[in-house]
């Protein structure tokens, strides 16, 4: 089989294509056909060598999450022909990823749609954002119907995801987006969505009060008068984001709860998800979509800015060079 990995740390020129053994399975494992895959900041962090969670040694696979059918299953919870969502935690003893032909993974980890449904390769762009929006918003942020909370960096994945699980739930949800993500967060659900370059919108929105900020990209720093006195603050990328010792008394000071998000690998979670999205009620919002040939590229342009939405991964071979959507 076909698969992306790297045989040292270091830009997106590591990544390579190559061959690997197809995964023979264990009990409780499913086999599972790839077809898309989201590209996140975590898959950076772990390419570059700036966070490492998986095994020691190279070659490493790369990616965390990805779209599939089950080809051969030693589960007795997810048949053969099942469309699933896989979503890999952290794993410090293996150094597989989800950018490969065919992924073996534990049934703990995937999310079924609807038997006799075909999700679209879109939603490949959408397991690892989704459950991380998830657990923002109910585990670290546990906001309430009613409640009032902010999300930076709420024109990617994990942003536009938590906005719609948001407005599903009852929670008014304010927004920081860049030029391009403005028009999609309103259309999401946000009531006030704030352009992050524009300076008086961004202090008005700094005085708060809010009752949780999800933090999806900058610095917890600057949001933390942003929260009422023992509010709360969801860091979806804590190794960035976490505040500095010089601004401990400030949070003390206000009582704040500050909680990393670690998305975990629910499989009920997952479910629950994959059902909303094959219903339409959560959708991907997608920036950009590469052929998994261009998975370097998808690399390289990750962050500049210029596009709102996921980076889509078409796992078939020759979908071609990286176009927007």
């Amino acid at each position: 089989m076909w698969a992306v990995a790297f045989h040292r740390y270091g830009g997106p020129g590591v990544l390579g294509m190559t061959e690997a053994p197809v995964p023979r399975l264990r009990p409780g494992e499913v086999l599972v056909r790839t077809a898309s895959s989201g590209l996140s900041a975590v898959d950076l962090d772990y390419r570059s060598g700036a966070v490492r969670p998986h095994g020691l040694g190279f070659p490493k696979q790369t990616g965390f999450d990805a779209l599939g059918q089950v080809v051969d299953s030693r589960s007795a919870h997810v048949p053969v022909g099942a469309w699933v969502w896989c979503v890999l935690g952290l794993e410090p003893l293996r150094r597989r990823g989800t950018a490969v032909e065919y992924l073996a993974v534990d049934d703990t980890r995937v999310g079924l749609f609807p038997q006799g449904w075909i999700p679209p390769e879109q939603l490949g762009s959408l397991p690892l954002g989704a459950l991380t929006a998830l657990c923002a918003l109910h585990d670290a942020a546990r906001a309430q119907p009613g409640q009032r909370i902010l999300v930076v960096g709420a024109g990617g994945a994990v942003g536009t995801a938590a906005l719609q699980l948001a407005r599903m739930r009852g929670i008014e949800a304010d927004a920081v987006a860049g030029a391009s993500g403005l028009e999609v967060c309103a259309e999401l659900g946000a009531q006030e969505v704030v352009d992050h370059h524009d300076s008086r919108g961004m202090e008005r929105l700094r005085r708060g009060p809010y009752d949780a900020v999800i933090l999806a990209a900058g610095r917890a720093e600057d949001w933390i008068e942003a929260v009422r006195p023992a509010g709360r603050m969801a860091l979806t990328r804590p190794a960035a984001a976490w505040p500095g010792l010089r601004c401990t008394s400030r949070v003390l000071r206000r009582r704040l709860v500050l909680r990393p998000v670690l998305a975990g690998h629910e499989a009920d979670d997952l479910t629950r998800l994959a059902s909303l999205a094959a219903r339409g009620r959560l959708r991907p919002v997608i920036g950009r979509t590469y052929g998994i040939e261009d998975l370097v590229r998808a690399h390289a342009e990750y962050g500049r800015g210029g596009t709102s939405g996921a980076r889509l991964i078409l796992h078939r071979r020759g979908a071609g060079p990286a176009r927007r959507r």
